[in-house]
């Protein structure tokens, strides 16, 4: 029992010390660096996950060090030394963030008339404040006091930063915003980070200007407006036209700077809740929308199998919502990795049962087959198994066979199609190739005259996906 008191002792203080001088010195030094490049705030979360980890992993080591350094020592000096020398490093730290706390230089700032940030208040600066309400605080009971001595309201919303998503105190936050009257004064320990996230909550949520300016407010909305171009952390934002925006799955930060506002229009996911690792972001995206009164929208396109005429039915869904949309996969449309995404942009432009270029870049087992227009694809003989399996799992439901319907390997392959169910049929001429591809499908093209046919088609009845003009010239108003 003693040497495990002594091991939690030292993880206690060693973990305390160390937090202290990486938080203070080099991690926050990070930090101030990022923001000033423009990293997002999912990046400087898992910065901060990443040093925490390394923070317990070098804490438990020292600790264990220095448990058995004790345990195993003849010497007095050492056995009681070092663990009042860690008590007393330990208590350095603290005494070190609560004298930091009211010398902070971090200068007030302010959103509207009725939010002021900084950073923790001493018991003058609360005198000064009339009619504010203070926000969380360490000290807090000090502060209490002192708060209603000076006769004014004490508000506490406790948050983590980096580590949890503080619903329970952005929520509180919502309310004071939506409902509160009078002037609030807004801190925490240092006026730094968990004070810069309740300043950016506030700013998206205050639809209504009510904190600040009708100016202000005018600029936030625009600021908060998707582009056509726009880079997030897992793709780019596209303008697709019908007032429709494709884009990734977004990362925490991207949702309270772009959807939770609402200005953006409503959320469409396209991933597959029968997959595990879709179903759990489909779950906390409902949970981040639901708990800021939006609804998410699922309609999934299943990849594997895939099936091109549910896309086409999920695209009339979509047109139905009224309003902006914003239709997300997980990666983006230009990440040549999203067949959902590319399908729904395909099915949106074509009208016809879409092949995504993505679910092809695996070849058969004689070749890379390619789509070269939204609903046909072009390349080697399928082998026997490759017509009900590969390529049915892929979308094709149709197979053309471009040569003489004679040939040996063609009356082999429509027989293979016919017991699978599979429509098959051989042509060779090329205006009566255009009208059948032109309409149906998914196709797949293969035969002697494939490599003749097969550029032509693409020519006349291409590209796979269509091209996008200016974001500029087509981006919603």
């Amino acid at each position: 029992m003693k040497k495990i008191l002594i091991f939690v002792l030292f993880l206690i203080c060693v973990g305390f010390v160390l937090g202290t001088i990486t938080l203070r010195g080099p991690l926050r030094a990070l930090i101030e660096s990022g923001r000033d490049q423009g990293r997002s705030a999912e990046a400087e979360s898992v910065l901060v996950r990443l040093v925490i980890v390394l923070l317990v992993a070098v804490s438990l080591l020292a600790a264990g060090w220095l448990s058995r350094k004790v345990n195993r020592t003849s010497s007095r000096t050492l056995e009681f030394g070092l663990p009042a020398l860690s008590v007393l490093l330990a208590g350095g730290c603290v005494g070190w963030w609560l004298l930091s706390a009211p010398e902070s230089s971090r200068p007030d700032s302010f959103v509207g008339s009725r939010f002021t940030f900084g950073a923790y208040p001493s018991e003058a600066r609360i005198s000064q404040l009339p009619a504010v309400v203070p926000f969380e605080t360490r000290l807090i009971e000090q502060e209490r006091s002192a708060v209603v001595a000076a006769g004014l309201e004490f508000v506490h919303a406790p948050m983590l930063p980096w580590v949890s998503d503080n619903r329970e105190s952005l929520a509180t936050v919502e309310t004071i915003v939506e409902r509160g009257h009078g002037r609030y004064y807004v801190h925490c320990l240092l006026g730094k980070d968990r004070v810069r996230i309740v300043e950016r909550w506030i700013r998206e949520i205050d639809r209504e200007g009510k904190g600040e300016s009708g100016l202000e407010i005018a600029r936030t909305k625009k600021e908060r407006r998707l582009r056509d171009g726009m880079l997030w952390e897992r793709g780019g934002v596209a303008f697709v036209g019908e007032g429709i925006f494709v884009t990734p799955q977004p990362a925490a930060s991207e949702y309270m700077s772009y959807l939770l506002a609402g200005v953006n229009g409503r959320v469409i996911s396209l991933l597959d809740p029968n997959r595990p690792e879709d179903r759990a972001w489909l779950e906390e995206e409902q949970r981040i929308l639901e708990g800021n009164g939006l609804q998410l929208v699922s309609h999934p396109i299943p990849v594997d199998p895939y099936d091109g005429q549910r896309v086409l039915d999920v695209v009339d869904r979509v047109r139905r919502i009224p309003g902006q949309k914003v239709v997300h996969a997980f990666l983006s449309l230009d990440s040549g990795r999203s067949p959902s995404a590319e399908a729904f942009v395909q099915a949106l432009y074509s009208g016809l049962p879409p092949l995504p270029p993505s679910l092809f870049s695996e070849p058969l087992d004689l070749g890379r087959a390619r789509v070269i227009a939204p609903n046909v694809a072009f390349g080697p003989r399928p082998r026997q198994d490759e017509f009900a399996g590969t390529l049915h799992r892929r979308g094709v439901r149709k197979f053309v066979y471009l040569g003489d319907a004679r040939d040996p390997e063609a009356r082999q392959d429509e027989k293979i199609c016919l017991e699978a169910g599979l429509e098959w049929r051989a042509l060779s001429e090329a205006s009566e190739l255009l009208e059948v591809l032109a309409k149906g499908g998914p196709w797949y093209l293969y035969g002697p005259r494939a490599h003749d046919l097969g550029p032509w088609v693409a020519e006349t009845l291409g590209p796979a996906l269509p091209p996008r003009g200016s974001g500029e010239d087509s981006r919603v108003p």
